[in-house]
């Protein structure tokens, strides 16, 4: 077996907008998993007791306590990791280990993890990077006192590197052109933030001039004709999917040329699900539904650390409130469902309803101001 890094905290995890709900985390079977370039709210649980486990082992005579939580980092290729965390004067000490052959708690308990990064002083922290490499388990540990309570947030940034220290650039090229007279027609996919390559699976669908499903960052094709109008869909593990119904693609005297523009996931992130309706009045999702809802189950699976809270909302005077929340929640729970029935695993769902209380519009004047005030929306966590 390929060896893992792992990565203790002696923290709880809480979610960006629940920081007084407490999750357990503590041990290495708890342990959860972290995607790059995000913030996470984290509280130390106020444990009691030294800590005898496996970790003991790395600690350098320091006794541990049992005020912990685990949380991995599965990085998408090798490169550097640099962690950053903002506190009120918090003691604690961090660690960076490596499962070595057995297992990423059964190392621990052995004592046979390889320690790569042992450190209590956190401002020599966020200047010290951490080499890892794709394919392995990473895993990140905040040893604080017995019994404290206090609160902190946890940047993890990644950057692509290989071992010599270039840039790893996230592309691939899909050239379908061959001799031929026919125009050119490509498409780039590109981080909306930082403008660079992103590789990602590209689905065309209702033109039997393009149909077809591709992984690149960089697609180039021949057409003979102009596409009027077709379905286009692009996801990427950590950015948001995109959909467009009515694409078009107008060949010109050199062709044509598009680039995507994808968004980065980001923790806190509230998005709008289009398309998702109900029988009037009710929780029973309509079979029009369908199709977007399936987009969101494929957003999951491409982002299997992604979790989401699904938020739903109605339109109304105000006057019902508790009934239009009670609706709501049946209706986002009803999306739930459908997820968790499509194969997405219930601990990664929540389900809120709001009623009226977030309206698009708070006076809605036309029937179209009154659809966009009924809404299912998700909220990255």
């Amino acid at each position: 077996m390929r060896g893992h890094i792992i990565c203790i905290m002696m923290i709880a995890l809480v979610s960006l907008n629940s920081l007084g709900q407490r999750t357990s985390y503590y041990s290495c079977e708890q342990g959860i998993s972290l995607s790059h370039n995000n913030y996470y709210h984290l509280a130390f649980q106020g444990r009691k007791g030294i800590d005898k486990s496996g970790l003991n082992g790395y600690a350098k005579n320091q006794e541990l306590s049992k005020n912990q939580v685990w949380l991995f980092f599965d990085p998408p290729s090798s490169g550097l990791i640099l962690l950053n965390t903002k506190h009120e004067g918090i003691s604690f000490t961090t660690y960076i280990l490596a499962e070595n052959s057995e297992g990423i708690c059964r190392d621990f308990d052995n004592g046979r993890a390889k320690l790569l990064f042992n450190e209590s002083n956190n401002t020599k922290l966020s200047e010290q990077n951490v080499f890892v490499e794709g394919g392995m388990r990473y895993a990140i540990v905040l040893a604080g006192k017995e019994k404290i309570t206090d609160s902190l947030e946890l940047e993890i940034n990644f950057s692509p590197q290989d071992a010599q220290g270039n840039e790893i650039i996230d592309s691939l090229l899909f050239d379908l052109t061959g001799h031929s007279r026919d125009k050119k027609f490509s498409l780039c996919i590109r981080n909306a933030q930082n403008k660079k390559p992103v590789k990602g699976k590209i689905s065309f669908n209702g033109s039997n001039e393009i149909d077809g499903a591709y992984v690149a960052s960089d697609l180039i094709m021949n057409l003979k004709r102009s596409v009027k109008k077709c379905e286009l869909k692009i996801d990427a593990e950590g950015f948001l999917s995109f959909d467009k119904e009515d694409y078009k693609i107008i060949l010109g005297e050199n062709g044509f040329q598009d680039t995507i523009y994808l968004k980065p996931l980001i923790r806190g992130t509230v998005a709008k699900i289009d398309e998702i309706y109900f029988a009037a009045g009710m929780a029973i999702i309509l079979e029009e539904s369908a199709p977007k809802l399936n987009r969101l189950r494929d957003f999951l699976l491409v982002n299997p650390t992604v979790n989401i809270e699904i938020q739903g909302h109605v339109n109304g005077d105000g006057k019902q409130s508790m009934k239009s929340k009670r609706l709501s929640k049946k209706r986002a729970k009803s999306v739930l469902t459908y997820l968790f029935q499509a194969g997405i695993a219930k601990e990664r769902l929540s389900a809120k309803g709001f009623g009226f209380t977030r309206p698009v519009y708070a006076k809605p004047k036309n029937e179209m101001e009154k659809e966009a005030n009924r809404r299912v929306e998700i909220l990255i966590k």
